[in-house]
């Protein structure tokens, strides 16, 4: 990690100023337009997240439900860029549940080979009301309806039993911003604790340019330890596999779908290794409950 030494102090204009200044270039090149409507958030997604999701101890009602926004356990150990150095709203966040597991088709039920479900007809039909319903039929639903309805029905996702509901059900954790654009672009730029924090060349296994173009755009960005640490968000998708991270933009980001049916609108994405993880600043919708 670089030094306080080599970049202003965290909370000074300067700081801020630096900020300002390469968000802008990787908004467009310039300061992005503010509207004093707009609320805006960081999620974050992982499909090995999905994969051992269960059982886990933070998928309680009390957890879900809670408006204190909480650390989870690491499950990688310390690294560059690690999603894990970020406290969590889960109560916002978004879980997205399979349509076959919904309906206990495919392979739910009791011909499938998954089995019965872990939760009956009532809890289904519970979870619909305070549902969006997207296009594949899957059901999304903000942490803090869920949490509502697990304690309602006394379904226990803690335990061994929930195992079998890895990957048939997606996170999408998001993470505790102001819900302002600068907020939420310091979050998923990993520079919001501030300079002496920034990821270095010398924190990667070897020293690695940003792809075009952004090699040359971010050229105009200080402190130098500023760039060379958004250069490390701005690799080739070859590079990024390893280590740091893919800047998509607004393009294409793998679950796109599930923001887009939740009135969410990307502003900008990043993904890690083989587009495994990503994470993603949205528009939030201007909706009651939306922030």
């Amino acid at each position: 990690m670089t030094t306080p030494e080599t970049a202003p102090a965290a909370g000074s204009s300067e700081w801020d100023t630096a900020l300002a200044g390469a968000f802008g270039i990787l908004l467009g090149g310039e300061p992005p337009a503010v509207d004093p409507a707009a609320r805006y958030g960081v999620f974050y997604a992982s499909d090995s997240l999905d994969e051992f999701l269960f059982p886990n101890p933070w998928t309680t009602p009390d957890a879900l439900s809670g408006r204190a926004p909480r650390h989870l356990p690491d499950p990688d150990g310390e690294h560059p860029f690690s999603p894990w150095a970020w406290r969590f709203d889960l109560g916002g966040s978004l879980f997205r549940f399979d349509a076959d597991l919904l309906a206990g088709t495919g392979a739910w039920g009791d011909d499938g080979h998954k089995g019965p479900r872990p939760f009956d007809d009532a809890f289904v039909a519970d979870l619909r009301t305070v549902s969006t319903v997207d296009e594949y039929g899957e059901l999304l639903v903000r942490g803090a309806e869920l949490g509502a309805l697990l304690g309602r029905h006394g379904v226990d996702l803690t335990g061994e039993h929930a195992k079998k509901l890895n990957t048939w059900l997606t996170v999408l954790l998001r993470v505790a911003t102001d819900g302002t654009l600068t907020d939420a672009m310091r979050a998923a730029t990993f520079t919001g604790r501030g300079p002496e924090h920034l990821v270095s060349v010398q924190d990667m296994s070897r020293a690695r340019s940003a792809a075009e173009p952004w090699e040359e755009r971010l050229g105009a960005v200080t402190p130098p330890a500023l760039r060379d640490h958004l250069r490390l968000l701005c690799l080739a998708e070859a590079d990024a596999r390893s280590e740091g991270g893919f800047y998509s933009g607004t393009g294409n980001w793998p679950w796109d779908d599930v923001l887009e049916a939740v009135g969410c609108s990307l502003v900008a994405g990043w993904r890690f290794g083989e587009s495994q993880a990503g994470a993603a600043v949205v528009r939030l919708p201007q909706a009651p409950g939306a922030h």
